[in-house]
């Protein structure tokens, strides 16, 4: 499983064209990654707080026969920033130019990771033309009332010194190693070591690829301010949920209290023994959730 999570990122990286839209006042750049064949479904993907887009790559890869699209957040990434805030609401409006701006002929499918949940079921609920919305370990609940609150608090005493630091001092602060890799540690749950690795290292590479110093503490911010739980009522779209059973930011419990206020069609998976990164440790099992819900759904029609 562990090579297995590299190679299939790797695939998807080998197939991908990168391309960028001016949306928003920002410079947005994404990636094509091509289905292998013509009538492909298109998949929108939004990662999460201080990713970009080769979080997802590995999911990406695991769905070969689909047309997925994947942009760097603006700030984030190879994006640039806002101009102005680093809001839920501010993405929300950027993802919807962003997906009228790709000209696409069909309805999309929308996938969000973590924070790029909250982005996405802000976007859901104002009632977009999509195919279906697919929540990956979607914050589903206020993070102070996570699994692990207090540290949650920790971190955000931790971005508060970041921010109330000298700009040099902050920003190494925000990117040190120990945070990072600490981050990486407590959010990874497999025992599989060279899993742990590659996990580790892709959060070593990509967690610190944000702009500047007021993206990282704007979008903190915006991701403690805001949950999936306030807009889940108002999805008219069929809306499936990948949940891991250990989780440190939303439980199984909250996220199942959260689904359970969706008045359309919803499902809802969850495995066990992963948390918060089976983007990264479970791919193939998210792609696959994916496609069957995805084929189920065609096949109630």
């Amino acid at each position: 499983m562990s090579l297995r999570s590299a190679q299939l990122a790797s695939e998807a990286n080998n197939r991908s064209v990168q391309r960028e839209m001016v949306v928003a006042k920002t410079v947005t750049r994404y990636w094509h990654y091509a289905g292998n064949h013509m009538d492909a479904k298109t998949i929108v993907f939004v990662h999460g707080y201080r990713g970009n887009h080769r979080g997802l790559e590995a999911i990406a890869g695991a769905l070969p026969d689909f047309d997925i699209i994947i942009p760097d957040l603006p700030g984030f990434g190879q994006s640039t920033p806002f101009d102005g805030e680093h809001s839920i609401e501010n993405y929300s409006k950027w993802l919807g130019a962003f997906i009228d701006g790709l000209g696409l002929k069909n309805r999309p499918i929308l996938l969000g990771h973590s924070f790029g949940t909250i982005v996405c079921a802000n976007f859901a609920a104002t009632g977009p033309d999509l195919e279906a919305l697919v929540l990956v370990n979607p914050v589903s609940a206020p993070a102070l009332q996570g699994p692990k609150a207090l540290l949650t608090k920790l971190a955000t005493s931790f971005l508060w010194l970041s921010g109330e630091l000298p700009l040099k001092q902050g920003l190494w602060l925000l990117k040190s190693w120990p945070m990072v890799r600490g981050m990486s540690i407590v959010m990874t749950k497999s025992f599989d070591r060279k899993l742990r690795s590659w996990v580790h290292a892709q959060h070593d590479a990509n967690f610190s690829d944000f702009a500047n110093r007021r993206v990282a503490l704007e979008g903190y911010q915006a991701s403690i301010s805001h949950h999936v739980g306030e807009y889940a009522g108002k999805f008219q779209v069929p809306t499936l949920i990948i949940i891991g059973s250990k989780d440190d930011i939303t439980s199984p419990k909250q996220q199942r209290e959260m689904a359970e206020t969706i008045t359309c069609d919803w499902s809802l998976v969850e495995h066990r023994k992963v948390g918060h990164l089976t983007h990264y440790e479970i791919p193939e099992f998210v792609a696959n959730d994916i496609r069957n819900q995805l084929e189920a759904w065609q096949d109630a029609r």
